[in-house]
């Protein structure tokens, strides 16, 4: 049943963020065009900066999962059998504990930004709670993939 959930909101977070990039694609692309004619979007970078981070953090999890995250392996290549079952073992813990005290740290500063109005200086004037909730979201997914890690006690990772 976890297994299943799990699944399911990673991929889902690897969906937004293949969504966020289409998104880019399209923003950028309407920018060359109506700057052809000699306007301009105006919000096309901010917008662009937000579904970038988009993209990065929705993808977070996918990309532990299937293994493309970034990786030292000059060491870990060289453990064998326990030993590098113990060693995948303590990186998973210690990327949870983490991840998890940076999403609470990131939650707390981003009600602050709520609940001060902060808001972004630029055209849009975006309130920076919502970019920054983004960010919340896409370290939840990766920490129930981690979860999903712990859970599944160690087993399957990349």
């Amino acid at each position: 049943m976890w297994s299943k959930f799990s699944k399911a909101i990673v991929n889902g977070g690897g969906c937004l963020a293949g969504v966020a990039m289409i998104m880019i694609l399209v923003i950028v692309c309407l920018e060359v065009i109506v700057r052809a004619f000699g306007s301009s979007l105006q919000v096309a970078d901010e917008l662009s900066g937000y579904l970038n981070a988009a993209i990065i953090f929705f993808g977070l999890g996918y990309a532990l999962r299937e293994g493309a995250f970034v990786r030292v392996e000059i060491v870990f290549d060289k453990l064998k059998g326990s030993l590098r079952q113990l060693a995948s073992a303590f990186i998973v813990l210690t990327s949870l504990a983490f991840t998890g005290i940076l999403t609470y740290f990131i939650y707390t500063h981003t009600m602050y930004l709520f609940t001060q109005d902060t808001r972004v200086v630029s055209i849009m004037a975006t309130p920076e709670w919502i970019p920054m909730t983004v960010v919340i979201l896409g370290l939840m997914v990766l920490l129930i993939q981690l979860l999903d890690f712990v859970i599944n006690k160690f087993k399957n990772i990349p």
